[in-house]
C-alpha cells in the first residue's frame, strides 16, 4: 500500500529553482514526488525506484494536462534540476516509456556549478506519423536523414 503522505524537503520548498516554476509545473513535480518509492537507510531516506518512475502523457491527460502543457513543464522540471530522463522512450512503440530521475540539481540552481541539462535531443530521424501521409515522400526524408546523420559523423 503506497504511503499517504508525500514529504519534501523545507529547502526544496524555499528554494528560487522551485519558486521559479508556474503552478502546473508545480502539480507535476508533485506528482513525481508521489511516484517515488523511499526506504530508509540507517538516518536517511533514499529513492528505491530511481530511475525507473514512470509519467506518461496519457496519464497527464487523464488528470487534465494538455500533452503541449505536460512537455513544456517536463523541460521546466529538467531545466530547474528537479528532474533527469534516465531511459528516452521510443514515441510510438507501445511499452517503451520514458523512465525519470529525481535529481537534486536544483541545490545549485541559478549558481556557476549548476549543470544544465535539456530534453534528450529525437533521433528517430523523422519517421513516424506525417499530417498527410499521401505528400510524404519516404525516399527523401530518408535521404535527408542520411545527410544528416553524415555531416555529424565527419
Amino acid at each position: 500500500m503506497a504511503p499517504k503522505t508525500v514529504t519534501v524537503e523545507r529547502a526544496w520548498l524555499k528554494s528560487p529553482a522551485f519558486r521559479q516554476l508556474s503552478g502546473t509545473q508545480k502539480t507535476v513535480l508533485f506528482d513525481f514526488m508521489m511516484k517515488r518509492q523511499l526506504k530508509k537507510y540507517n538516518k536517511h531516506w533514499e529513492i528505491t525506484n530511481n530511475g525507473d518512475i514512470e509519467y506518461c502523457y496519457s496519464e497527464a491527460e487523464k488528470k487534465g494536462i494538455p500533452r503541449s502543457t505536460f512537455m513544456k513543464c517536463i523541460d521546466a522540471l529538467i531545466a530547474n534540476g528537479f528532474i533527469d530522463i534516465a531511459h528516452s522512450g521510443s514515441g510510438g512503440k507501445k511499452g517503451d516509456k520514458n523512465l525519470y530521475w529525481i535529481s537534486n540539481r536544483w541545490e545549485k540552481w541559478g549558481s556557476d556549478s549548476f549543470v544544465r541539462k535539456t530534453r534528450p535531443k529525437d533521433g528517430r530521424c523523422k519517421r513516424g506519423f506525417a499530417a498527410h501521409p499521401g505528400r510524404r515522400k519516404k525516399n527523401i526524408s530518408t535521404q535527408k536523414c542520411n545527410r544528416t546523420v553524415t555531416q555529424k559523423e565527419t
